[in-house]
């Protein structure tokens, strides 16, 4: 008698009908008007835990959310292998990212130390295949590889090939010495002359330090950097292409180091600074 009553009343209970009625606040108005029992709430709460439980067990197995899932399975060999080449192609891109930022820092600092110098590209460095091979004198007079003195003969030819353009035309008043911290050349023209690009190439930086003043740098083929200081203003922006001979600034006085309105020019290969007057007269 008491289990027939309690069946009874809970089917009663769950069969009463309740409206849920929405209104809007300012005026009352009814805006929504559903009549709910306790059954057809249980039912809906049931059939959602039902289409969940399905995506669960049937979609996230087919998804990389599996692997965050207790037992969701193991990488297998072939994604393991692409994902550990995607990481190793993103260590390689950070660290070339690392070796421009070093050389870049280096240049504007004007170090032309070697010590830390990196190049952006992989060269051979052995005597037979013509890189870095330059020609000494030893204490017997005969002729040694040596990779620190001046250009070998290969690479003096291969400058022919690159068509510089001075970055201005006027009289050189400081020559380059890397001993003496002076990886440039200093040009002295008329007032607020020209600064010309002196290859085709992309601008890489261009802003203002308190040491050089309105700085500009270009990025050229080949590895080849080219820098301009102390301007007194810029016209191009970090991203813009340039054309060989193209006015990207003015000559100027700006920054602590300078000693009177000129344009310190400095020219890099491969991370390393060269003498721009060996590649082009001004």
């Amino acid at each position: 008698m008491k289990l027939s009553g309690l069946k009874e009343f809970l089917t009663t209970k769950l069969r009463n009908r309740y409206r849920l009625i929405i209104r809007n606040n300012r005026n009352l108005a009814e805006r929504v008007s559903i009549v709910l029992t306790p059954m057809n709430v249980l039912l809906i709460f049931s059939s959602l835990l039902v289409v969940f439980s399905a995506i669960a067990i049937f979609v996230f197995p087919l998804t990389p959310l599996r692997y965050i899932m207790p037992g969701g399975g193991e990488v297998s060999p072939r994604d393991f292998k692409v994902l550990q080449e995607k990481i190793d192609s993103l260590e390689y891109l950070m660290h070339l990212r690392d070796q421009r930022d070093s050389n870049l820092y280096r240049i504007l600092r004007g170090d032309t130390s070697e010590s830390d110098a990196v190049s952006y590209q992989s060269f051979p460095q052995n005597p037979a295949s013509g890189w870095w091979w330059v020609q000494t004198a030893n204490a017997a007079g005969e002729a040694e590889p040596n990779q620190t003195s001046a250009t070998k003969p290969a690479e003096r030819k291969q400058k022919l090939n690159y068509a510089f353009i001075a970055p201005m035309k006027g009289v050189v008043t400081d020559s380059f010495d890397a001993s003496v911290n002076h990886p440039a050349v200093d040009v002295v023209s008329y007032t607020n002359a020209g600064v010309k690009a002196t290859m085709d190439g992309t601008v890489v930086l261009s802003h203002w330090t308190p040491e050089t003043g309105h700085v500009i740098l270009l990025q050229h083929r080949d590895n080849f950097l080219s820098v301009y200081k102390h301007n007194s203003v810029l016209f191009k922006k970090p991203g813009n292409r340039v054309r060989a001979g193209e006015v990207i600034a003015l000559m100027g006085n700006s920054g602590e180091r300078t000693t009177g309105p000129h344009l310190h020019f400095e020219l890099w290969h491969n991370g390393e600074a060269v003498d721009p007057i060996d590649y082009m007269k001004f």
